[in-house]
């Protein structure tokens, strides 16, 4: 963001990286120059960074390969998104789009990201991209309710800065459908299971049109009238 003049200046620098090779290299160019490997407490522990490098001023590289709190993947859209911040004879630097550091920042719990998302909101996104990139990084692992993840972020944005567009609704949508998902994947886990088994405490509405959503897309299958299982692949 502080490239992009969306802050004066950063405590911080998040670097995602596409290889563990790219990751011991820019690693051991940091300890040369004299940072070191932190404590690490609270939110920080929870980002699951590949590694954290801070120095002696307090000023902090988070290091990703690929992924970055636990599922966020660096996708070939985000790629083509970024834009070249500077290139050297062995090393390529580029910075992500402003719609996919607000939807970097949407996952994390660190307070100061909030207020980089409100940053970013005022000084215009382009939300069609920010739902996309949810989506399709929602439908690379089905093992978690991605959107409803997203959302919480989002939501928890939103309320604090008194936010109003029709993204926010839409999405909110979709996390509750993505939500009662996996409720349904989840209770499969334990084994086949009926329909009236499957939608206890949920809308019967919602349930039924959900779980007709994950039969199309072969995540569940149909064993008889009203059984269900989990696909093998699931």
């Amino acid at each position: 963001m502080s490239f992009q003049n969306l802050k004066v200046a950063t405590k911080d620098i998040d670097v995602v990286l596409r290889s563990t090779r790219e990751l011991e290299l820019t690693r051991k160019a940091l300890l040369s120059l004299g940072y070191f490997v932190p404590c690490i407490r609270g939110a920080y522990a929870k980002m699951n960074t590949s590694a954290i490098l801070e120095n002696s001023d307090g000023f902090r590289w988070d290091l990703f390969v690929q992924v970055v709190c636990n599922g966020l993947q660096l996708s070939e859209s985000m790629a083509k998104r970024s834009i070249e911040l500077f290139s050297l004879e062995k090393i390529s630097v580029y910075m992500l789009a402003p719609e996919d550091i607000f939807v970097f920042k949407s996952v994390t719990s660190r307070d100061r990201d909030r207020e980089d998302m409100y940053t970013l909101f005022t000084r215009g996104l382009d939300f069609d991209i920010i739902r996309d990139e949810i989506l399709w990084q929602n439908e690379q692992d089905r093992s978690f309710a991605w959107i409803a993840f997203f959302f919480d972020g989002l939501e928890e944005f939103a309320d604090r800065y008194k936010i109003s567009h029709p993204v926010i609704g839409e999405l909110h949508d979709l996390a509750y459908q993505d939500m009662l998902a996996q409720m349904l994947i989840e209770r499969l886990k334990g084994g086949n299971k009926t329909y009236e088994e499957l939608s206890q405490d949920m809308d019967s509405r919602d349930g039924k049109k959900v779980l007709e959503s994950l039969v199309k897309k072969g995540i569940i299958k149909q064993l008889a009238e009203s059984q269900f299982s989990l696909n093998d692949f699931s």
